[in-house]
């Protein structure tokens, strides 16, 4: 017993951690969905994707974005787009991106609840169990069934985009408030916040989310919000 408590203790604070808990997270994300890449298209995926004459010409964009029957979303129809260019009609390519992106929210969410988990207010209590919690809790969201729909059904990654920028947006703003509101990350926070908007009508509750600061003080003595856009202004 002791021998994994001081074994738990130092992978979580082990520099090379985060990347082994990394790995973890896509290695079995991948097994998980592993079977998703011999599915056709159905339902939606038929018009909207294989039978979408926008879809056919990547440049000008504009066609592909704002041309199907959700031009309010224009990110994910930019992306059929890209892989009708690289993969013509064939299934497997648009599973693959799929794929991508769910592994991608993964990861954002993994570096949000590690962020979280070593912010001031919970650094005393789980900050040297940050790592593994946080590759637990990531590792059990990407393999849920709940998400299942959102990777193997196609015309489903506007969901799992739009997620990924949204968890991806709360993860550069841990890493500003962590960095002392660092203009970079906040920077970042902002346009992971556009994307997620221009993939899905309902990231619109996105800023709302951020500006929380039951949910994203993680800095005590830095938690007002003017504060950081200051600090993204200042030259």
């Amino acid at each position: 017993l002791e021998f994994r408590r001081v074994l738990f203790r130092s992978a979580a604070t082990s520099p090379a951690a985060e990347l082994v808990a990394a790995a973890m997270i896509v290695a079995i994300t991948c097994l998980a969905y592993a079977s998703s890449f011999g599915g056709d298209f159905v339902f939606d995926d038929l018009e909207e994707i294989a039978r979408n004459p926008d879809l056919e010409r990547l440049w000008p964009q504009w066609g592909a974005m704002f041309g199907g029957k959700n031009p309010a979303r224009p990110l994910p129809y930019f992306s059929f787009a890209i892989d009708r260019s690289l993969w013509g009609v064939e299934p497997f390519g648009y599973h693959l991106t799929n794929l991508v992106i769910h592994l991608l929210a993964a990861l954002s969410l993994f570096d949000f609840a590690r962020l979280t988990l070593r912010s001031p207010r919970l650094a005393d209590r789980w900050g040297r169990h940050a790592v593994p919690l946080a590759g637990v809790s990531a590792v059990l969201w990407a393999v849920h069934l709940l998400q299942t729909q959102a990777v193997t059904y196609v015309y489903q990654r506007i969901e799992s985009l739009h997620g990924m920028f949204f968890l991806a947006a709360l993860a550069a703003f841990a890493r500003a408030a962590a960095a002392g509101w660092s203009r970079r990350w906040l920077a970042a926070c902002l346009l992971a916040t556009a994307a997620a908007m221009g993939s899905k009508e309902t990231a619109v509750v996105l800023p709302l989310v951020i500006i929380d600061r039951k949910s994203t003080r993680l800095n005590s003595s830095h938690a007002n919000i003017s504060y950081a856009v200051f600090c993204l202004k200042k030259k």
